[in-house]
């Protein structure tokens, strides 16, 4: 009999168009992911295959979440048909065997539930065929197809997947014989998903989460992060580590579920008085009085509004489905708040605006569930009760009743957010932080989800009286909720006045409140609502009373209904939806414009053809800038000019000067004895010389630039300028000399798409650099070192900031002004900043320290004064003198999140420091920060590379550096191994999404995994194998000669030379290993044991297997030849953390055996304890050492 129910299962479902539908949509998902630039699923960048294993796996693991409404409507379906059709009366009376019945529903439901999860495959492969053929993506983006990896993702999470969702699915729905219980069955391991990503914030929890996701994407995630390009390309997800014993642990649990519930199965029935009590306690919500007939009255059926209103609300308030979501909703909340991290392992004070975003993030698909899911219930309330007769010949308009809906589910979410606000004060409170701002709370909810969750509750609604079907239109809801994204995206559709719901991002910040984006998310939440609140008054009029069934039979009611005081409010609405509409397309369409991606890369295909011929004209350079700048903060509005004098440094005349302009910022050009020659749109111009530039000729440019918001716009484009908090730099007021190849298409794939050549990222590195050495990285030969002054303004409850010393202030006619100079020429690199700050100084010798900070975050300032004393004993120390009479940190907003160097500036952004925890005072990662920005006083701006590959090790990887020695000063030397596991993640996970090519740390082409990651480590390491004041030696021998050096600018060449001769020959391989080579280390502890002599002396004996590799560009990997010397640690048995003993062995062989002896009893042994070298996998370094008996 089971072979018999499985078939039922299979035949019933393969006749019903909904198998096929879910096949062809996630198979159209996946075609579209591999032909389009459009759709991105699964990690397809650079140099991964659009059809890689990798590719696929993410893809298949992902779309398996949505596999849950698959699971839903078969699993369902099976359990509960007999039941729904009550013929389970007549069939369970037969002698049937009850693990046939039970068994052959299951299986078969599964079965049909992986189906159309094999549409992914599918999608895939014809992508794969049929893209290159049609030209609709390049051949070399599409790599072999391996059967293999089909037949893994099926067999690690199609079918896992789909069985543990079964079980719990089934197993819910024959428990309590309702759809929607079993409903919250698959919410339940949504829930699970979203919680066990919580854990993924901090890599000490890395495996946690890994184990408990039960869609096992975490756990691929893990197996995957640090895979390069090569090996995503060729490894098919694997049935071994932490992704086999998570399908293991999750597949033993739906197997333990679904034995439970088929032990708890049974044919018979009873009717308990549970059942009894809840239908009677049914029949009272559904009882109504005998109506009174009235006539219908626009205004008086409002009380017929409020009486639906309140019906509805208090239903769903009573029912188990919305508690239910509502207590995981909690649940996932207050996870997110306790086991949330930021930064490096620490969290972040508990500051309203990020209460608000945890709010927003672990809410917001709860709240989607909520509005789809009880739109339908609402709408069909009536006619699930079998009242709708009734309700429909009571006297009142369809529209009343409708918006009643409508009103109800916003009232939920509201009532939801509520209480999440109630959490989130009641965890400010607990944590000890009673600064509440309620205001932020509420405005945040009143702008954002809101009118969101209002507009969708109408859209919603709409759907399911169009559709006049409750489970097709629940179906239709989610897939226009989803397709709709896929198609903006494809369509490169930017307009959020044809995005439902949506308008420009807000983000909160302390510092300048909702920002500039407030006024344009205001007018067009007006606008989504007018359309929202349209959409209903349709509904009303097409609304299914009484006998009508069919669409057109209430299409050609609508034109009975339209009439009277309820037409002319329809009209009304449609009016003011209109002028809104204007309003807004006026303010984000003809006042500010926007580009949408295939604009922007038009533009840039366009730049490159037609001024490429430019790039290697010759350019005067830039030696000294006199600012006159003038703040409008409550404006948004900044007017710059500057004197720029400009000197002809080459051997040649110049006859003319080409120039790239920030149209943004209305840039106009003044040349004496010039003439503007050529303009192009895209900001291209070319002034002529009536008398050419001679060698050495200086004269003074003027420029004006202009920046001044107007209206609002459909995206914020500058976050710059605003009402406090601007911060722009040099680069963005000044217009650049000739050809700018930064405005190139950089992607090798878009190039190659639009017909472009391929490009280097830097010019190579060479012995004899040439005319490449001539100019530096950052400015790119604009300038060399720059003197600039600076005379600024703003409003007079603010503060402006500008390089150098104040010479003075002074506030005239209420606004403050200011006159600023660097103390001696300087990179031309600078900041303008000015907000309303408090300012926190101190005194190092004869430089003065500053920290201007808003006055909510004066919690850090303290710690941060004291970096800055540390990093100057430090460096001042150990590199030579600091050059400026002062030393500036300044908070700006949130809008972007770095901190950044400037001439003896250094913002940061206040959601990058200032509000960092740092309660354990041994993990203070705002000192190391600090400490980085700090560095490059020296490492950018006394010294600077050469615009060439390397160039970046000479800055940021020194700074790097340089932040972990003032670390490293004050800090136990073990505790710096924490620091260095977050710069190891930042390398080997950045090497597996590069687009490019990895090259060797000498070699860095601004890759930031590189020269920040690698580069920290590698430093580091040396130290600890050539000494620290070796190391430190080498740097300043290098910065003596480099400092304040016109060009020829220095390369890593230049550096390897001071740091070779530092070295000990028996070390000499480092320099090769671990600067010219891409190397990788595997190391695999076999044994560890310990003989105890006595109290005093312990004999530790250990084995381990050690390979050394060289990777290339894309990380395909050859074993070498090994001398290396490598740490063996033993660890306290008490303490794994702290280190007892450390030795310094030549390995030179891949199987290893060492012998040493310890005064102290050993825990566990490791290999490279103080993780020197760089391994992908080092979980296999360590052993307890076991007690061996002297013999």
């Amino acid at each position: 009999m089971f072979k018999e129910f499985f078939l039922i299962e299979i035949k019933g479902a393969l006749k019903q168009p909904m198998i096929y539908i879910f096949f062809l949509l996630f198979g159209f998902m996946t075609f579209m992911a591999v032909i389009s630039d459009s759709v991105s699923v699964g990690g397809a960048i650079g140099n991964i295959y659009r059809n890689s294993p990798y590719t696929i796996t993410t893809m298949t693991s992902i779309l398996s979440i949505f596999g849950l409404l698959i699971a839903a409507a078969f699993f369902n379906n099976a359990a509960l048909r007999d039941f729904n059709h009550q013929f389970h009366e007549i069939l369970f009376s037969t002698p049937l065997k009850r693990s046939s019945y039970y068994f052959g529903r299951f299986f078969g439901a599964l079965f049909l539930s992986t189906i159309p999860l094999l549409g992914v495959f599918a999608g895939i492969a014809l992508g794969s065929v049929i893209g290159p053929l049609a030209g609709w993506v390049q051949a070399d983006r599409i790599g072999p197809m391996y059967f293999t990896v089909f037949a893994n993702n099926y067999l690690l999470f199609v079918l896992p997947n789909m069985f543990f969702a079964g079980a719990i699915i089934f197993a819910m729905a024959n428990k309590w014989k309702n759809t929607i219980i079993s409903f919250v069955g698959t919410l339940l391991i949504l829930v699970g998903y979203i919680i066990s990503g919580t854990f993924l914030s901090d890599l000490e929890n890395e495996t946690l989460a890994a184990l408990l996701d039960p869609f096992g994407i975490r756990s691929y995630f893990v197996v995957s992060r640090y895979f390069t390009p090569a090996e995503k390309n060729t490894l098919a997800p694997a049935f071994e580590g932490v992704l086999l014993a998570n399908r293991l642990i999750w597949v033993s649990l739906g197997l333990l579920i679904t034995l439970v519930s088929y032990r708890f199965f049974s044919f018979k029935e009873k009717t308990s008085k549970a059942a009894k009590a809840i239908s009677e306690h049914l029949k009272e919500k559904i009882s109504f009085g005998k109506p009174t007939l009235t006539q219908v009255n626009f205004r008086d059926s409002w009380s017929v509004f409020f009486s639906f209103y309140k019906v509805g609300l208090i239903s769903i308030l009573k029912n188990t489905t919305f508690r239910i979501l509502f207590i995981f909703a909690i649940i996932l909340l207050i996870s997110d708040l306790v086991g949330g991290f930021e930064y490096f392992g620490l969290k972040s004070f508990p500051v309203t605006y990020t209460m608000v975003d945890s709010i927003a993030n672990s809410s917001a698909v709860f709240l989607l569930i909520v509005i789809v899911f009880f739109s339908g219930e609402l709408v069909w309330r009536d006619r699930d009760y079998h009242i709708n007769e009734v309700i429909d010949a009571s006297p009142h308009i369809s529209f009343h009743a409708l918006l009643a809906k409508a009103l109800t589910l916003v009232s939920l979410t509201v009532f939801m957010q509520f209480f999440f606000i109630l959490i989130a004060v009641v965890y400010q409170l607990s944590m000890g932080f009673t600064r509440i701002e309620l205001d932020v709370y509420i405005l945040s909810y009143l702008l954002g989800a809101f009118p969101t969750l209002m507009v969708w509750s109408c859209v919603l609604i709409f759907i399911q009286v169009i559709i006049n079907q409750k489970y097709v239109a629940y179906f239709v809801s989610i897939l226009f909720m989803f397709v709709l994204t896929i198609i903006m995206a494809v369509l490169d559709i930017r307009s959020n006045m044809v995005q439902i719901a949506s308008g420009p991002s807000i983000r909160y910040s302390d510092m300048n409140w909702f920002g500039p984006g407030a006024t344009g998310a205001v007018w067009f939440n007006v606008y989504w609502v007018l359309f929202g609140i349209l959409l209903l008054l349709l509904s009303g009029f097409l609304w299914n009373r009484g006998v009508r069934s069919g669409f057109m039979d209430r299409l050609r009611q609508l034109k009975l209904t339209f009439k009277g005081s309820f037409a002319r409010v329809s009209v009304a609405v449609l009016a003011l939806w209109l002028i809104t509409a204007g309003f807004v397309y006026y303010n984000t369409e003809v006042l500010n414009t926007y580009l949408t991606k295939d604009e922007r890369e038009a533009e840039s295909v366009a730049y490159e053809k037609n001024f490429k011929k430019f790039e290697d004209v010759t350019h005067p350079k830039i030696c000294a800038v006199t600012y006159y700048i003038d703040i409008f903060p409550s404006e948004r509005r900044t007017d710059v000019s500057a004197d720029v004098l400009i000197t002809n440094t080459s051997e040649q005349s110049l006859d003319s000067i080409h120039f790239t302009i920030d149209q943004d910022w209305n840039q106009k050009i003044e040349l004496p004895n010039a003439t503007l020659s050529f303009e192009d749109k895209l900001g291209y111009q070319i002034y002529t010389l009536t008398t050419p530039l001679q060698k050495g000729d200086t004269i003074l440019m003027k420029v004006k630039a202009n920046y001044a918001a107007r209206g609002f716009e459909n995206q914020v484009q500058n976050t710059s300028v605003i009402k406090n908090g601007t911060f722009f730099n040099n680069f963005s007021v000044l217009p650049a000399f000739g050809y700018q190849e930064r405005a190139e298409i950089a992607d090798k794939n878009d190039r190659k798409k639009f017909g472009l050549p391929s490009k280097g990222r830097m010019p190579e590195l060479h012995e004899n650099c040439g005319d490449a050495c001539m100019k530096n990285y950052l400015t790119k030969g604009t300038a060399d070192w720059v003197m600039v002054e600076t005379y600024i303004s703003t409003s007079d409850d603010q503060i402006a900031v500008a390089p150098g010393s104040k010479l003075s202030e002074e506030t005239i006619d209420g606004r403050r002004k200011y006159h600023y100079k660097v103390d001696h020429p300087s990179q031309n690199f600078y900041s303008f900043i000015s907000a309303d700050y408090q300012v926190a100084t101190r005194q190092w010798k004869d430089v003065d320290l500053e920290v201007y900070y808003d006055a909510k975050h004066p919690e850090n300032i303290d710690i941060m004064l004291d970096a800055l004393e540390k990093s100057l004993d430090y460096y001042t120390k150990n590199f030579g003198p600091y050059y400026h009479k002062q030393a500036r940190i300044l908070e700006f907003p949130r809008y972007s999140t770095f901190a950044q160097a400037f001439p003896g500036t250094m913002p940061y952004s206040e959601g990058f420091g200032f509000i960092v925890d740092l309660e354990d005072e041994d993990n203070n990662v705002i000192e190391a920060v600090i400490a980085h920005e700090m560095a490059h006083q020296w490492w950018a701006h006394q010294e600077v590379a050469a615009d060439v590959q390397g160039g970046t090790m000479l800055t940021e990887s020194f700074a790097e550096y340089s932040s972990l020695m003032v670390m490293k000063s004050t800090s136990d030397p073990m505790k710096m191994t924490e620091f260095l596991k977050y710069d190891y993640n930042r390398y080997l996970g950045g090497r597996s999404t590069e687009r490019e090519k990895e090259l060797p740390l000498y070699k860095v082409e601004n890759q930031t995994y590189i020269h920040y990651g690698k580069g920290s480590v590698i430093m580091y390491a040396l130290q600890d194998y050539i000494g620290e004041d070796s190391v430190n030696a080498a740097l300043r021998e290098f910065l003596d000669s480099t400092k304040y050096r016109n060009p020829p600018y220095p390369t890593s060449l230049d550096f390897l030379g001071f740091l070779e001769p530092r070295v000990p020959d028996s070390l000499k391989y480092l320099i090769e290993d671990w600067f010219k080579q891409i190397t990788l280390y595997d190391f695999r502890i076999k044994e560890a044991a310990y003989v105890k002599q006595n109290e005093n002396k312990y004999i530790v004996s250990v084995s381990f297997d050690a390979v050394k590799y060289y990777a290339d560009t894309l990380g395909n990997e050859i074993e070498q030849p090994l001398t290396e010397w490598v740490d063996v640690g033993a660890m306290d048995p008490e303490n794994e953390k702290k280190l007892l003993f450390v030795k310094r062995i030549a390995v030179n062989q891949k199987e290893m055996n060492v012998e040493f002896t310890m005064d102290k009893k050993p825990g566990k042994i490791v290999i490279d304890p103080k993780r020197l070298l760089i391994e992908r996998v080092i979980k296999d370094n360590g052993k307890t050492a076991e007690e061996k008996i002297k013999s």
